[in-house]
C-alpha cells in the first residue's frame, strides 16, 4: 500500500465491493487493472525516461547495421498506423507500433541435432498470468521439423480456439540450451531488439479486451478457428519507455497479489 499512488488505491477500493459481491467481479477487477495499465494510467510517467520514440530510432539503426552485415534481409516497409486504427490515447512518451516492426514473428532456430531442447505441447502452456510453461526434454533433431520454433525470452500465444480465448500464452524460460519447439498452434514474438519487457507483452496478450478483439478476427470453420498472423504481428501495440514497462509490470504483479487475496477472502465467505 505504501508504494501505491492515491488514485490507484481509490480505484481498487471503489471496486472491492463489486469484486466480492458480483459473480464475475474478480475477473472484471483483473481486466480493469490490465486495461488501465495498457493505457498508461497505472503508474506515473517519469520525464527522465528515454521515450519510446528514441527506442524506435535505435532499432532502425540496428536493422540497417544488420542488413549491411548481411545478417538479415532488408525488411519490407510496414504500413503506417492510421488514426482510425488507434483505439485510445496513450502518454506522449509512448508510441503505437506493430510487433513485426520491433522484433521477429515466428522465427526459426538453427542448432545441432544432437543437443537437448525443450518440447512444449499446448497443455504445457497456461492461461494463468504467473504460471510458467513446462517442457519435455527431446533432442533438437527430433523436433526441429513440423513444429513451431522458439527460444528463451520469446513470447508464444495460442492462436487456435478455445486456447486463444482462454488466454493461453507464455514467456519461454528455462529451456534446455535455451531452445525449444512445440505445438504448431502458436504465434511467436522474438524480442530481437530488446524493445519489450517480456512480461509487459504477456500482460497485453492476456488482457480480455485484446482476446475479445482477436476473437472477432478469427478465420476458419467451427472448432478450427485461428487468429491470423496479421492480427498478432500488425495490430497496433502501445509501446511505453522501457523503464516504465518495468514499473508497470511490477505494479500489475503487486495488484494481482491483492486481487488473489480478495478472491480467497470472497471464497471463504
Amino acid at each position: 500500500r505504501e508504494n501505491m499512488n492515491d488514485e490507484t488505491i481509490d480505484l481498487l477500493n471503489k471496486h472491492v465491493d463489486l469484486a466480492i459481491k458480483a459473480p464475475d467481479g474478480i475477473k472484471r477487477l483483473r481486466e480493469m487493472i490490465l486495461t488501465i495499465a495498457m493505457q498508461g494510467k497505472l503508474v506515473p510517467q517519469d520525464p527522465n525516461d528515454k521515450p519510446a520514440s528514441e527506442l524506435l530510432k535505435e532499432i532502425e539503426q540496428e536493422k540497417k547495421r544488420l542488413v549491411k552485415e548481411g545478417t538479415i534481409k532488408e525488411p519490407k516497409p510496414l504500413p503506417p498506423i492510421k488514426p482510425e486504427e488507434i483505439p485510445y490515447e496513450v502518454p506522449k512518451s509512448w508510441e503505437w507500433v506493430r510487433l513485426e516492426g520491433i522484433g521477429v514473428i515466428n522465427p526459426r532456430n538453427t542448432c545441432e541435432d544432437d543437443i537437448d531442447a525443450g518440447f512444449v505441447p499446448m497443455p504445457m502452456i497456461f492461461a494463468e498470468i504467473n504460471k510458467l510453461n513446462t517442457f519435455e526434454i527431446r533432442k533438437w533433431g527430433e523436433i526441429k521439423k513440423g513444429f513451431t520454433h522458439f527460444m528463451n525470452g520469446d513470447i508464444g500465444m495460442a492462436k487456435i480456439t478455445p486456447c486463444f480465448e482462454n488466454g493461453k500464452s507464455c514467456h519461454f524460460t528455462g529451456l534446455p540450451n535455451g531452445i525449444g519447439a512445440g505445438t504448431t498452434e502458436l504465434h511467436v514474438f522474438r524480442n530481437s531488439f530488446s524493445a519489450i519487457v517480456p512480461r509487459f507483452l504477456l500482460h497485453y496478450l492476456k488482457n480480455p479486451k485484446y482476446l475479445l478483439a482477436g476473437e472477432k478476427e478469427m478465420t476458419g470453420s467451427a472448432g478450427q478457428k485461428r487468429v491470423p498472423t496479421e492480427y498478432f504481428a500488425r495490430k497496433p501495440f502501445p509501446l511505453p519507455p522501457l523503464a516504465e514497462q518495468h514499473r508497470i509490470v511490477a505494479k500489475i504483479d503487486e495488484l494481482m497479489v491483492r486481487v488473489d487475496e480478495l478472491e480467497k477472502m470472497r471464497d471463504a465467505r
